[in-house]
């Protein structure tokens, strides 16, 4: 074997072989920066002949992988060159559209250096909902019929010429390349379908035993092909028939008469039949497939018997020549290394793309950055169909089903309302699961809607409450509410004691400015302990610069948006009274106002519609736009867009829309409370208001339109504050003394019990 880093670890060689795959096979290659393996790999990715962005894919990973070609569409012939250029000890296959755990590869390593007779193994495979398996363990005879309702592995039926032997599903398998050599590898008939059934059975029948493992996760995502249609109904059966001819007659005339290998031919062709017959009633297959497939079955049947006779070719399998075309030298992959990486579960009930809030944009930006440091991270969030789990930039982002959860006795006795607890149970419940084949090291959950309380009570893993604005500082801004006895009681008391037994018990508490854990002390009357607490300012990832390009928009007018809910908390109110004063003084002004323009006003109607009603006459209306919710694409251009960002919520504990507006140059205007002045710096990036006082906010519009210099002036300053203060990779960086604190404290806390 290759000796590797450790000397006891054998290389691995990752074969992808891809054909007109390039969106997906960008993420599957992506997914390997996070492998954690104590050996050494490469990747090998053989481009069939692709007619979409594939090539320009793989071009984008040279010189960390190796590429090769196969001028043909056949899956074998493909996975032959692979095995061809491979040098790894161990070749592991998998698909163009699947991803696999971190721990995949020292998974699979470890059951070939139990057994020096092990040729071949393989893990589990999710499938394209990342929840429920596709592959476990599986089964199959010499006639190509699979079993896969085992249990539990099979290495006693790996022995030669037994009838039914262990089975590798093609997107999770690996082999020894001694092994693949020494049988030819593939059979280049099989150009798609049962090509890794047969290679197991040859595998088996020299001698080799066939691992099959209950962990070496791989997810599966079904992209379609030219096989397999976007609704997974297979359209092209042509391979999938002939190929199992072949397959019988191949392997099967040794152990059966001929007779019987027809009837079983024609079981097969019956149940094709039937299941095209179901796909075309269910409307998944037209008319035109149906034609096709009476066509391709005569074809395959002519084909895969005139074959099945014939036996292996000659030039079917590896040889010499090819070994020598093909031949390369051992190319080591660099993962992303952290000595000291974690598996780490940010909970999240909002989560991008479907929430564009500020606690579902702080996580995203914390779970992406925390990942390009090397750790595992798993976000939670909520899922509005099915249980799913999907590889986002790095990030495991786990969308579930809420559940009704009972309340346990703790809940019950604290009066957590139901709807918060089913929320933060459901993400228990998830988290459990994920604990069940991977050690976690932290839990970090938000303040607001108290999400960490099923995971405080229950105490299994460190606990890290972020700080963000809480129950208290919404009721200030709603104070129909703090008069409403009723809710009062049902809610909003238990909340706020439960925030605060949050905050006082955790394992560690993430403030985001010094602002907040001030305010939050004078309002709630306890202090943070000092030793658990740590100011970490928000940060956010750089933006594309072809991602925000300005248009040619501007003409005579300046552009001044707004970004965030139109609620009193965050000031709108008070925009929109400032915005006749500022229209008054300079006509040429344009307003945006960004964000969900649906919640009703003091008076039950929006404060859209009443401010469209309360200035319907008057001629600068034109020049003020209610936009929306808008998708990020929409909102960065936006931010491009304009020329001055304002903000003037009456609190924020930090402000993530002045990070968004500042990281691509622009000046800020926002207002001295909470956290806001901690971001902006008054007078240098942007200017501070008053909160609530229409004429200090309108006044520092004016200010700002009134001055191209300044605006220019203030926004560089602005870009360069971020860039020195605000990254997302400062605060992942900053994170991690945070998350050894809440570990050292858990520890502490177990061992005193």
């Amino acid at each position: 074997m290759r000796v590797s880093m450790d000397q006891s670890y054998p290389s691995f060689t990752i074969v992808i072989n891809t054909l007109n795959r390039g969106a997906v096979l960008q993420k599957t290659l992506e997914s390997f920066q996070w492998l954690k393996y104590d050996g050494e790999f490469e990747v090998v990715v053989v481009n069939g002949p692709s007619t979409d962005n594939s090539e320009e894919v793989i071009a984008s990973w040279l010189p960390r992988i190796r590429a090769g070609k196969c001028d043909v569409a056949n899956l074998s012939v493909s996975r032959n060159v692979g095995i061809c250029m491979a040098r790894g000890d161990i070749i592991a296959f998998i698909d163009d559209d699947a991803v696999p755990e971190p721990e995949w590869l020292q998974q699979l390593a470890e059951a070939y250096r139990r057994d020096p007779q092990v040729g071949a193994v393989g893990g589990f495979v999710f499938n394209h909902t990342g929840y429920h398996f596709q592959y476990k363990y599986g089964l199959v005879d010499r006639f190509g019929n699979a079993d896969l309702t085992p249990s539990r592995a099979h290495p006693q039926l790996s022995f030669p010429k037994s009838s039914s032997f262990p089975h590798l599903l093609g997107c999770n398998s690996s082999f020894l390349r001694s092994a693949l050599l020494e049988i030819g590898g593939f059979d280049e008939e099989f150009e798609y379908f049962l090509d890794e059934t047969d290679v197991c059975l040859r595998i088996v029948d020299a001698g080799y035993l066939i691992g099959q493992l209950p962990n070496a996760f791989v997810h599966h995502k079904y992209a379609p092909s030219n096989i397999r249609g976007e609704n997974k109904a297979v359209r092209y059966r042509y391979p999938i028939i002939k190929n199992k001819i072949y397959f019988m007659l191949k392997h099967a005339r040794e152990y059966y008469s001929l007779d019987r290998v027809m009837q079983e031919q024609d079981s097969f062709l019956q149940s094709q039949r039937n299941d095209v017959n179901w796909c075309h009633g269910e409307r998944l297959l037209s008319d035109e497939d149906v034609k096709r497939f009476n066509v391709d079955m005569e074809r395959a049947v002519e084909v895969g018997l005139q074959r099945g006779f014939e036996g292996t070719l000659p030039d079917g399998l590896i040889t010499p020549a090819k070994q020598q075309k093909y031949a390369g030298e051992f190319l080591p992959f660099e993962p992303i290394h952290n000595p000291n990486a974690k598996c780490l579960v940010l909970v999240s009930k909002d989560f991008p793309p479907g929430h564009g809030g500020g606690i579902a944009v702080f996580s995203q930006n914390l779970a992406e950055a925390l990942a390009q440091e090397g750790h595992i991270v798993h976000v939670i969030t909520h899922s509005p169909d099915i249980d799913r789990v999907d590889l986002e930039h790095g990030v495991w982002v786990h969308r579930i089903v809420l559940k009704d959860r009972e309340r346990t006795p703790e809940a019950v006795s604290r009066q957590v309302p139901q709807h918060i607890w089913n929320w933060s149970a459901s993400a228990l419940a998830e988290a459990r699961r994920i604990a069940e084949h991977r050690n976690i090291d932290v839990i970090e959950a938000p303040i607001w809607d108290c999400e960490g309380i099923a995971f405080l009570l229950d105490g299994a893993w460190p606990l890290v409450t972020s700080l963000h604005t809480t129950l208290h500082f919404w009721i200030a801004s709603h104070p129909e509410k703090s008069a409403d006895s009723k809710w009062m009681e049902s809610f909003g008391t238990p909340m706020l004691s439960l925030e605060r037994e949050l905050m006082l018990k955790a394992d560690a508490v993430r403030a985001n400015s010094k602002a907040i854990v001030e305010e939050i002390q004078k309002a709630y009357g306890f202090d943070f302990p000092v030793q658990s607490t740590r100011v970490v300012p928000h940060g956010m990832a750089d933006v594309a610069v072809s991602a925000v390009e300005d248009s040619d928009h501007r003409g005579d007018a300046v552009n001044v948006l707004y970004v965030g809910r139109l609620e009193p908390r965050k000031g709108i109110d008070v925009l929109l009274e400032a915005i006749p004063v500022v229209m008054e003084a300079c006509p040429s002004v344009r307003f945006t106002l960004v964000g969900d323009d649906t919640l009703p006003g003091p008076d039950g109607s929006t404060y859209k519609k009443a401010f469209l009603k309360r200035h319907s006459r008057q001629a600068w209306l034109s020049s003020i736009t209610f936009a929306g919710r808008l998708e990020q694409e929409a909102l960065l251009q936006a931010y491009a867009q304009a020329d001055v960002f304002v903000a003037p919520s009456r609190f924020e504990s930090f402000g993530l829309v002045f990070l968004e507006a500042m990281r691509v140059g622009k000046p800020v205007i926002g207002c001295r409370a909470g956290g806001m002045p901690e971001v902006v710096e008054d007078g240098s990036n942007g200017l501070l208001a008053e909160p609530g006082d229409v004429q200090s906010l309108a006044q520092a519009i004016i200010k700002l339109v009134d001055s191209a210099d300044l605006r220019d002036q203030m926004g560089r300053a602005g870009l360069q504050r971020f860039q020195e203060h605000f990254t997302a990779r400062r605060m992942s960086e900053k994170s991690g003394e945070l998350y050894e604190i809440a570990t050292a404290a858990h520890r502490e806390r177990a061992n005193s019990l």
